[in-house]
Order: structure tokens, then C-alpha cells, then sequence
């Protein structure tokens, strides 16, 4: 055993004693708006409830595909990870992750099982055999992405360096993207109808390069599988950085690059000024909307790979305008990009809606995982970077509001985070090692306040809007306060 391994086998064994002495429940949220602490507490309290102790044949587990089915999908559950990761399920991410990770196959033409029941088996309703099952193409390259996402979350090197893992990450950007032909070079030529050299017949429901499952004729391609692509060779080349292979890294650095040209040669409309979603069979496009309920451009903040500040703003906005009309599985991406584009009042709003009696689908698991990370990266402002040993914090919360989440899990530390409107946060540091704290508050200062101490500080951009931030070691047991004025 490497000391690598044992590593990441004893951090394990600290999160399954975390999580089984009942921790995962424990972090909280509460502010001045009733409304929204109600929603918290109902989407914590639901989202439990989706959780699985590790009785069932598939090992630890939770919910994430259609009610009552049993089962957990590829791209929920990629979606769900992060506010699963802050319940505390962090040994039900790992397993599921895994599992996905392991049943990629050359049989499957280099696909997993899109959906994989708590007997440990491919849903049957998605799943008959090698040469006959339901596959949507991004699916892979969410699962790397977010793979690197759990990584900065956790800082379990399981996600880096396990052979499940690394064999899953090579096989996804090689040999699929090879096998069904996604890259820029050959992506918009592609044969919509890609079969298996197995079955020797055309698939109809196997292979489906989008998440779009609606539109208006045959889809030949999505904006999203693009999206996916270029975001997965990012997180897929960052891991190689950690695992020290350098070069590698830079070549995966490179496809990126060239993905992102793709993306603003071939999605992006120039008369229209504005994106192209989904290309049919017949050459035309489609652009925000896909069908009446059906919209798939947050795919690309979802992935993070629009860089214009303008041309985010647009796409935010057009959401902010029409995202009543959206299904849930499409309102679950949206409260946390509102936040970061500054309409805090919208995505709180929506947040509330969302976890309201009166939305009959508000027991959909993506709904309640993913309000989790709304409120903790989108309100709160919490990321956190395992490569740098830092956790940041900005506020998000309307001038003269207060939020607290306690007892939140990042790293190998519980910490909870305090906004005092826009002008202070206190950090506290209830357990695990210390780490750095990127303390960011809006607005243009020189200098910060630390604990009643005046230091110099840094300017930062927050997708177009300045805010100040300072750099302060969280030793185990302390609390940091810092703002704007003594």
C-alpha cells in the first residue's frame, strides 16, 4: 500500500465515523428571512430523507433520478454531489461516484450505466443489455468535472488517485470522445445515429449528445455536450497537476482551449448576438428556448465556461425573466447563478417557490440537494479549494440582512460562517486542521478589519462587481472577524 493510498483509506475511515455519528445532520442555517430558513430546514430534512445507510446492495446511496425509481442517474447525481457533500454525504458520493466510475466499459462503447438501482444493477427501465440501453453523452464528462469539484470540496485524493478513478478519467477523454466522435475536429460532421459495433443496428435512445431529450426534430447535437467537454478536460487536467503529470496536464490544458474555440466558432450566432443551443437534423438551430419548458444554456455557467461578463449577464437575465415557465429539473440549476450575478431577491425568491407546498414536483431530489448549495456557494459565498488549503467566503445577503450557516462540512474541518450584512463575517473553525480563509467583502477598500486590526487588502472581481478580500490563517477552535470598519 502506497502512502498515498493509505491516506485516502484513513480519511475515508474518519468521514464513515463523521457520518455515522450522525454529523451529517448537524449543519444549519438561519438568517432574517423566515421564509428562508424554512426552506432550508424543509430541503435538509427532504434531502435526508433521499439518503441510504449502506443496507442495500449498492452500499451507501441516495436518491437521484425520478421519484420512486429507486435510483441515482449520472448527470443528478453530478449535480446533486456538492449539496450532498454539505449534508455530510460524503461516503454516499464517494460510493456513487465509484460506481459509475467502475462500470465503464469497451462493451458499452466506453459508456457506464446511466442509472444504477440500490440492487446494484443498471435500472431496467433505462438498461436491457450492452447493445440497448439509454445514454446521454455528457454524462461522462459531468461525472469528471465533478469528480475535480468533490476533490476542492473535500480534499479526499480518492477522486485523484484511485485506479477506478484514473482508469475512468482516461477512458472518458481518449477513447469515448474518440469512439462517438465529440471533439471540435469531427463534433459538428458526426453521424447523429452513432451505433455500437456490437449490435451492428441504428440506436435510437443510446447515444444521445445532449442532455436535451425534447426540441423540435431530431437533435444531431447540444450545447451542453460542448460545455461538458470543455469543463471536463479542465478538471481532468487539474487533476493530473495534483498527481504531479505535468505534460499530460498541458495537453488537456490545450483540448480546452480548442473546445472553447469551437464553442465561440460554431455555438456562438455573431448577427443574432447571442448563443445557439441545439442543432437538428436538418442544420437548424434552436437558441434559449427548447420546447415550452425546456431551456439549456445554463449548461454553460453551469460548467463555467463563459468568460464575457456581458455575455453571462444576458444569459442570467433571460432566465431571471422567463424561469417560471422551466421544469425543476432546470429551476434546480438557477438560484445559485442569480446570486453570483448580484439578483439576490430573485434567488431567494426562487429558492422559497421551490421549496413551497404549492410546487407539485418540489419532492423531485434535485430540487432539495441542490438548495443546499444555492444557499452555501450562492447566498453565502462559500468555495473552497483543497489544492490551495483555502476556504472563501463573500456575502451575497441584501444590505442590512444577516445569514449563518453552522456546523458546515469543507475539507477535514466543521466550520460555520457569519455574514453581518455587507460589511462583516466571522469564520469559525470548529474542528480540523487550520487553513487559509480568502475573506471577501463588496465594495472598494484599502483595508480590512481584522479582529478590530486594520491590514491591507486585496481588490477582486465577483462576475463584473468589485469587493475587497484578505488572506487569514482559521487555526482549530478559532474565530476570525473580519470587515469593513473597526
Amino acid at each position: 500500500m502506497t502512502i498515498f493510498q493509505f491516506a485516502s483509506q484513513f480519511r475515508l475511515a474518519i468521514v464513515l465515523l463523521f457520518v455515522a455519528s450522525g454529523a451529517h445532520a448537524q449543519v444549519t442555517f438561519t438568517s432574517n428571512n423566515a421564509r428562508l430558513d424554512s426552506a432550508f430546514a424543509w430541503a435538509k430534512k427532504k434531502a435526508l430523507s433521499l439518503a441510504h445507510d449502506g443496507s442495500d446492495a449498492v452500499g451507501y446511496w441516495y436518491e437521484a433520478a425520478l421519484p420512486q425509481r429507486e435510483a441515482f442517474c449520472m448527470r443528478d447525481v453530478s449535480h446533486q454531489a456538492i449539496g450532498a457533500e454539505i449534508l455530510g454525504l460524503h461516503n454516499h458520493n464517494l460510493n456513487m461516484f465509484q460506481k459509475f466510475a467502475a462500470n465503464i466499459s469497451a462493451e458499452k462503447d466506453y459508456c457506464s450505466y446511466w442509472e444504477i438501482n440500490r440492487y446494484n444493477q443498471p435500472a431496467p427501465v433505462d438498461f436491457q443489455n450492452d447493445n440497448d440501453f439509454w445514454y446521454n453523452l455528457p454524462a461522462n464528462f459531468d461525472v469528471v468535472y465533478n469528480a475535480w469539484r468533490l476533490y476542492q470540496w473535500t480534499g479526499d485524493t480518492t477522486y485523484l488517485r484511485h485506479p477506478v478513478f484514473k482508469r475512468f478519467y482516461e477512458l472518458s477523454m481518449d477513447a469515448y470522445v474518440s469512439h462517438w466522435q465529440l471533439g471540435y475536429t469531427n463534433v459538428s460532421q458526426r453521424n447523429r445515429k452513432m451505433y455500437s459495433s456490437k449490435a451492428q443496428r441504428f440506436g435510437t435512445s443510446r447515444g444521445i449528445p445532449t442532455y436535451n431529450e425534447g426540441g423540435r426534430g431530431e437533435t444531431k447535437l447540444g450545447i451542453d455536450l460542448t460545455a461538458s467537454l470543455l469543463a471536463a478536460y479542465r478538471g481532468y487536467a487539474e487533476i493530473l497537476k495534483r498527481n504531479g503529470e505535468y505534460d499530460k496536464a498541458k495537453t488537456y490544458f490545450a483540448k480546452a482551449d480548442r473546445e472553447h474555440e469551437f464553442l465561440n466558432d460554431f455555438w456562438w450566432d455573431d448577427a443574432r448576438q447571442e448563443y445557439r443551443s441545439v442543432q437538428y437534423a436538418d442544420q437548424s438551430f434552436d437558441y434559449f428556448w427548447v420546447g415550452k419548458d425546456q431551456a439549456f444554456l445554463h449548461y454553460l455557467l453551469y460548467f463555467d465556461v463563459v468568460k464575457d461578463q456581458k455575455q453571462r449577464a444576458k444569459l442570467v437575465a433571460q432566465y431571471r425573466d422567463h424561469y417560471r415557465q422551466l421544469i425543476v429539473e432546470l429551476k434546480s440549476y438557477l438560484p445559485v447563478l442569480f446570486y453570483e450575478s448580484g439578483d439576490t431577491q430573485a434567488a431567494t425568491q426562487m429558492i422559497i417557490d421551490l421549496c413551497a407546498p404549492e410546487n407539485a414536483r418540489r419532492d423531485y431530489p434535485e430540487n432539495s440537494f441542490t438548495v443546499m448549495e444555492h444557499i452555501t456557494r450562492g447566498l453565502m459565498g462559500v468555495e473552497v479549494n483543497a489544492s490551495a488549503n483555502t476556504v472563501t467566503t463573500l456575502p451575497r445577503v441584501a444590505k442590512g440582512d444577516w445569514a449563518e450557516l453552522k456546523n458546515l462540512p469543507v475539507l477535514s474541518n466543521v466550520i460555520s460562517v457569519k455574514h453581518d450584512g455587507l460589511t462583516t463575517t466571522t469564520m469559525t473553525n470548529h474542528h480540523g486542521n487550520t487553513f487559509t480563509w480568502r475573506a471577501g467583502l463588496p465594495g472598494q477598500y484599502d483595508a480590512l478589519w481584522v479582529n478590530g486590526v486594520k491590514k491591507k487588502c486585496n481588490p477582486g472581481q465577483d462576475h463584473g462587481r468589485p469587493y475587497a478580500w484578505i488572506a487569514v490563517e482559521v487555526k482549530p477552535g478559532e474565530a476570525v472577524s473580519v470587515s469593513v470598519g473597526r
